[in-house]
């Protein structure tokens, strides 16, 4: 059983984040809860009541349109709650440990300032389950996630993200791209440590198919870009870090840079 919480506030970044987890959680046995969240504002039980009819009203809308694989397999839940969505979220991952939050985003429209405050980023950044963050643009057949790019260092932690993942894409048929992203040429310790991750999943996961690449060069971005471009990736996941605040304050964050830069939805575990 996969359990899956979707904030809603009836956006259109929200609403489709909605739509991508259905697909998502079609194949295989979920619990969908649409979760909407707000802010406290004193006495304001009618204003409540006009939100959770507004949520009602949208999950008839989306078992209206199930097909049949949705019918049998996923159970659609509603939840509202008080308090800013950035802290309910998080309080959710800590005690109810779901096995993702799916959330939609502006991606790359934003400007700076919003992308500083962004809700998604909060989430992303301190939630304690992994985060699928879908841009509003985002058009993926989520029936086809053909080809994943799985972001790694080949630490400790990634041996449980790609667990993670598996888990999460089981039903699909789906190429995983594990790739170190460096400014300068892999080392005998780079090299060791890739053929110790691949021998790994060699053993551990036979019946999927997991490329291991280095992708050198000073251009992070452009070298993601041309990689999604060339080998038509639908979907990016990787491990977020903890860094102590000097490396925060001289290495900017590569989780933001991806999340805002690009139209393909990301997928975050934490270490």
């Amino acid at each position: 059983m996969v359990r899956l919480f979707v904030p809603i506030n009836f956006s259109e970044h929200s609403i489709n984040a909605a739509y991508y987890a259905l697909k998502l959680g079609q194949k295989i046995p979920t619990v969908l809860t649409l979760v909407n969240c707000q802010a406290p504002l004193g006495d304001t039980n009618s204003y409540q009541d006009n939100k959770q009819d507004a949520l009602n009203d949208f999950k008839d809308k989306l078992e209206s349109e199930f097909n049949t694989q949705q019918k049998k397999n996923i159970t659609l839940l509603t939840r509202q709650e008080e308090g800013y969505p950035e802290d309910v979220l998080i309080s959710m991952s800590v005690k109810e440990e779901p096995d993702a939050i799916v959330m939609g985003t502006r991606s790359k429209g934003e400007t700076i300032k919003e992308l500083l405050g962004s809700v998604t980023s909060d989430v992303v950044k301190n939630a304690n389950v992994p985060v699928l963050a879908v841009p509003a643009n985002c058009m993926v057949d989520t029936e086809r996630i053909s080809n994943i790019l799985f972001v790694t260092d080949f630490s400790d932690c990634d041996y449980r993200s790609i667990h993670k993942l598996i888990r999460l894409i089981t039903p699909f048929q789906t190429k995983i791209f594990a790739v170190r992203f460096k400014a300068s040429h892999p080392d005998k310790w780079d090299k060791k440590r890739q053929e110790e991750m691949r021998y790994y999943c060699r053993q551990t996961y036979r019946n999927y198919s997991i490329d291991f690449s280095f992708i050198t060069g000073d251009d992070f971005i452009s070298e993601l870009d041309l990689f999604i471009k060339s080998n038509n990736i639908d979907l990016i996941a990787m491990t977020r870090h903890k860094r102590n605040m000097i490396s925060k304050i001289l290495h900017p964050s590569i989780t933001r840079k991806i999340l805002f830069h690009t139209d393909i939805p990301l997928l975050v575990f934490h270490e």
